[in-house]
């Protein structure tokens, strides 16, 4: 990744409405899953610039970050003193390979991976017995589209395919959801219209790259009303599948 797009994904990071109401969301949601207590290790993977790092966990845990983008692992490390290293899921750094996580989290991360039920059994090698895995990945392959081009997804899925995988690999599911329902039937028109209109010789962008005009605070308002409705609700549809399992413990 060049650094001027990694500066300027931060940026995204920090002020898009998406970026913005989601980590809302899975703040909250991640406060209401987990038995939280002082000191449990927590590795985000998959981190990105890192401003989730510092916005969606309990001060007292011991965090780790890694991120596959040197340059994104690089801003991330920058904003503090949570240890980030560069590396994947099938090539951790040495340092993370010997340790055991209680939670484990994994934000738009699997669809990435080629092999998703390789990467989420050495996940849960990674986690402690009856550690946490919470997750979100983007939902439905109909709605495949600019993003995951640009984005090198391999796949979307729906919460079934999801928690089917999952349960594959030996894990236990606590809660699963879809989650950016209120927005779903925009966003999806807008999928299928720019497929069905599609130019073969446009330039493919990101989705963040397009302008909200002044409805981006608008559009936030609705995304980030679901934090709510989430501590009570499972939505049966939206934009992304948000799940957390559970490694058995041991007998």
């Amino acid at each position: 990744m060049e650094r001027a797009y990694a500066e300027r994904y931060s940026n995204y990071e920090e002020h898009h409405w998406w970026f913005r109401a989601r980590r809302l969301i899975l703040q909250r949601l991640l406060q209401k899953e987990v038995n939280w207590r002082p000191g449990m290790k927590v590795f985000e993977i998959g981190c990105g610039p890192g401003l989730n790092l510092y916005s969606l966990y309990p001060q007292d845990c011991e965090l780790y970050g890694m991120e596959p983008e040197a340059e994104n692992a690089g801003i991330a490390g920058k904003r503090g003193k949570v240890p980030v290293y560069v590396g994947t899921v099938e090539a951790m750094p040495p340092e993370l390979n010997t340790k055991q996580f209680e939670v484990i989290t994994m934000f738009d991360v699997l669809e990435h991976i080629e092999d998703d039920a390789k990467a989420l059994q050495i996940v849960k090698e990674r986690l402690a017995p009856g550690g946490y895995l919470v997750m979100t990945v983007p939902a439905y392959q109909w709605m495949w589209g600019q993003q995951d081009v640009v984005n090198l997804h391999f796949r979307r899925y729906t919460q079934g395919q999801l928690l089917a995988r999952l349960r594959e690999v030996g894990f236990e599911i606590q809660r699963a959801t879809y989650f950016n329902s209120f927005l779903f039937p925009p966003i999806a028109a807008v999928r299928l219209l720019a497929r069905l209109f599609a130019s073969k010789d446009a330039p493919v962008k990101s989705d963040f790259e397009y302008s909200t005009g002044g409805l981006g605070e608008v559009i936030y308002q609705i995304f980030a009303a679901e934090a709510g409705w989430l501590d009570e609700y499972s939505f049966p549809f939206g934009v992304s599948v948000f799940a957390v399992a559970r490694k058995p413990e041991t007998k």
